[in-house]
């Protein structure tokens, strides 16, 4: 029987299916109705091999999980299925903190629970087999019939196995429920390398983001925008707004007693600012959608001078009626000398835009006494300004923008957001300074770059009639 004409069956041929999967089956599994966050991480299947969906408690995310992997094991795909499709009995293994939670949560849901009157979303027929191990009341093995024939099989681990225990087997599909240790992630892929054409493995994550941003939130966020495939990996966030079933009463009630720091990570699926970061403020509070920057606004650059760090450069534009600062563009690359990163530059408009810098770029640094100043005015980069590189001051004035919604970082800055993360205090208390170039060019730009700023239209007299001259920058 074809999979994909399960919806489309006589009612003789229903019949024959009804008593063969059970009606329950039907209505639990075929007629899933995915919310248009679970319909995007279903769809990134076929492109991504890797994938990570986080969620607020009870946003659906672990559920639309499971319901794909009871998908992939039945290879019962019905006609509105949008993701990718196994067409063959898989292996795969669900993973999970520990045997009791895996019992109460990921067994229950996929198998119901009889003495609770709960039905699973794998219906009791298509169960081949379910062994346990020992005293546990975990299964360890379950085997799922597949429509091709044969049947699948799903091996349950838990974190507390160790790292060696997820080690030497080739599987199709790994769903891994919470946040894993990075060293079993690890593992995990390297079970779904393709050794032959005809495989395809996939790893899935659903988790609230508790922890932080901990390694493994650090290796799908880091340079990539949510919910857009890159290298096979893909993320995104389901939030208390995307999950219908949830009511405004119920999260009210699910609210209470909240700490702050959790509301982020609990309804949003958010990772959370610990109190060691330098700028311990929520991602909702300052990151925007970009949308085009109007005419009159000023504009400014920072730049952090780099070989085998990189080049930093960080673009800002400011609303003056509403004193709000907008981060709308960034570069940052390594190993390049002035002339190319002026030369990719002129496309942000670095040879109109004022920039500041690290006052250390006026000392030479040129076997020739040459200072990296003076090389980028031979590339025609003459509106470079030193910034004020007070660190603590710098930092201060930038937390109190973004704590009072003066301070936005375009959504498409992957690289800022990226430091932004992971931009914390040592044990003494001082700022990190591995991966923090563009932190750097966000104080300069606030410390010295605002004063300086020009608009595009800096040359209509109408600019100046409203604002006022600028000197600072040589222009006028």
């Amino acid at each position: 029987m074809n999979s994909a004409n399960i919806l489309a069956l006589t009612n003789e041929q229903k019949a024959e299916f009804d008593e063969l999967m059970g009606i329950e089956y039907l209505k639990r599994f075929m007629f899933y109705q995915p919310h248009a966050k679970q319909l995007l991480f279903h769809a990134a299947g076929l492109e991504a091999q890797e994938r990570l969906i986080t969620g607020g408690n009870r946003s659906g995310k672990t559920y639309a999980a499971l319901i794909e992997c009871a998908k992939h094991l039945t290879g019962l795909y019905d006609t509105n299925w949008n993701g990718y499709q196994f067409h063959k009995p898989i292996r795969a293994w669900i993973v999970g903190k520990t045997a009791p939670v895996i019992v109460e949560t990921l067994q229950k849901d996929l198998l119901g629970d009889r003495d609770q009157g709960l039905r699973g979303i794998l219906h009791l027929s298509l169960i081949a087999d379910k062994k346990k191990s020992g005293n546990s009341e975990m299964y360890r093995t379950l085997y799922v019939h597949h429509v091709s024939g044969g049947a699948s099989k799903v091996t349950f681990k838990t974190f507390e196995e160790g790292r060696e225990a997820f080690q030497g087997s080739k599987v199709d599909l790994i769903l891994i429920d919470e946040e894993s240790p990075f060293d079993i992630y690890k593992e995990c892929k390297m079970r779904t390398m393709a050794t032959s054409d005809d495989f395809r493995g996939m790893i899935i994550v659903s988790s609230t983001p508790l922890k932080g941003y901990s390694e493994l939130f650090n290796y799908f966020m880091d340079n990539r925008l949510a919910e857009t495939v890159k290298d096979s990996i893909w993320y995104a966030h389901i939030t208390w707004d995307d999950a219908k079933h949830l009511s405004k009463l119920e999260k009210k009630r699910l609210l209470a007693g909240m700490s702050p720091h959790e509301i982020e990570a609990r309804t949003k699926g958010v990772p959370w600012m610990g109190s060691g970061m330098v700028y311990p403020v929520p991602e909702s509070m300052l990151v925007c959608q970009s949308f085009d920057i109007p005419k009159h606004w000023p504009r400014v650059f920072g730049i952090d001078f780099g070989w085998s760090n990189p080049t930093a450069v960080l673009f800002a534009a400011h609303d003056r009626d509403n004193d709000v600062v907008y981060l709308y563009a960034e570069y940052a690359v390594a190993e390049r000398t002035p002339q190319h990163h002026a030369n990719k530059l002129l496309d942000f408009g670095i040879d109109w835009i004022p920039g500041v810098y690290d006052p250390a770029g006026r000392h030479s640094q040129q076997a020739d006494g040459k200072t990296l100043v003076g090389l980028y005015a031979e590339c025609g980069i003459n509106n470079l300004s030193p910034a004020n590189n007070s660190k603590e001051e710098g930092i201060l004035k930038v937390l109190q923008r973004m704590q009072t919604g003066q301070f936005k970082i375009f959504s498409t800055l992957v690289k800022t957001l990226s430091e932004f993360r992971k931009y914390a205090r040592d044990e003494n208390g001082i700022p990190n300074k591995k991966d923090d170039h563009l932190m750097d060019c966000m104080r300069y730009i606030i410390m010295s770059g605002l004063g300086i700023a020009v608009p595009e239209n800096y040359r209509d007299p109408m600019y100046h009639n409203r604002y006022g001259t600028t000197n600072n920058a040589g222009y006028i």
